[in-house]
């Protein structure tokens, strides 16, 4: 097993890898050629200044700039205009990533304008968020965790604390309180009139499953990675200790899991938000954790530089390039994230 020294070297040279492929398919505008999704470079920008490419992700930031925002200062993301259901059913999803990035790159005429429009799905009564436009209307249907976690770190890092904060009061005193078989299994789905679902049949979203079996391979790690994230950056930034609570429950409910069950691509956000968890605990376990995904995610990186689901595919043809220009660039930046708690 490589020593955490000989790791940031390691990691650097595959965040370096990455950073390459993804260059070189910049274009002169500074876009990605054919993307099929706003989806595709929600993370590209922020991963690369985070990387060590500032001068590459402005030109990202421009390209979208002309791309994707609407004259009221909203997103146009052509996923929604074709009515993909992915993306419909988790409609601040994106926008919410493309937030956060500007935001790090001081674009702020993008995201700070942006935010009041995602705030308009964000449920009055729960303080989660919505997937669906026409559930958010009517007040009433599921409340999606993946985008409330992310949503919230968006509205955390452009100073909207009190959205931000209602967001993780959500996670934490509904969707995580209310899990009560966390040596088995973890129900992210809450219904605004039901709560908690936990019967079969409930319908996943693209970043929602309807449940995550603590001893099964291949599980949808990447939420439990963002809950941790988020509710770590909330413990930052108000020092209350249910949030820190909370992440370490998500934490415990993945870290103990059989060691093979995050030897996944699936698993990446844990890797995130296990070094973020370990940045407000020193805990080494967390650090742990974070570097077996990160080195079983290097482990299946292209020989080009690129990354691509492994989880859901059997060869790297099958994973189109808007998502692996999408994957690479959050790998790069979970990496990076990893590398630098070294």
């Amino acid at each position: 097993m490589l020593g955490f020294r000989n790791r940031k070297l390691f990691y650097r040279k595959a965040i370096e890898r990455a950073l390459s492929w993804l260059v070189s398919h910049q274009h002169a505008d500074g876009g990605f050629g054919a993307v099929e999704t706003m989806s595709a470079t929600m993370v590209t920008p922020a991963a690369l200044l985070y990387c060590g490419r500032p001068a590459e992700a402005a030109r990202a930031i421009s390209w979208q700039r002309k791309a994707y925002v609407r004259e009221d200062g909203y997103f146009d993301p052509p996923e929604i205009r074709a009515n993909r259901a992915s993306s419909l059913a988790e409609q601040p999803y994106a926008p919410s990533w493309m937030i956060y990035s500007a935001h790090t790159n001081l674009a702020f005429d993008m995201s700070l304008r942006a935010v009041p429009h995602l705030l308009t799905m964000q449920d009055p009564v729960t303080g989660g968020m919505f997937g669906r436009a026409e559930e958010s209307a009517s007040g009433c249907g599921i409340i999606n965790t993946a985008v409330t976690a992310v949503a919230s770190q968006a509205a955390l890092i452009t100073g909207y604390l009190e959205e931000s904060r209602r967001m993780a009061d959500h996670l934490t005193d509904r969707v995580i309180a209310c899990n009560r078989e966390w040596d088995k299994v973890f129900f992210p789905v809450w219904d605004s009139e039901r709560g908690l679902c936990t019967h079969s049949g409930v319908p996943p979203t693209g970043n929602m499953p309807s449940r995550i079996d603590r001893a099964a391979t291949n599980q949808h790690h990447h939420l439990t990675g963002a809950l941790v994230a988020v509710l770590s950056d909330m413990h930052a930034a108000t020092r209350k200790t249910k949030y820190l609570d909370a992440a370490r429950q998500v934490f415990e409910f993945a870290a103990g899991a059989p060691p093979n069950t995050l030897e996944s691509t699936l698993a990446h956000k844990l890797a995130w938000g296990s070094v973020w968890l370990y940045r407000e605990t020193g805990d080494p376990r967390c650090l742990e954790v974070a570097c077996r995904i990160c080195d079983h995610l290097i482990d299946g990186q292209l020989e080009d530089g690129a990354f691509v689901h492994w989880a859901l595919i059997r060869s790297a043809e099958q994973w189109p390039y808007s998502s692996r220009v999408n994957l690479t660039s959050q790998f790069a930046l979970w990496l990076q994230r990893v590398e630098m708690a070294l």
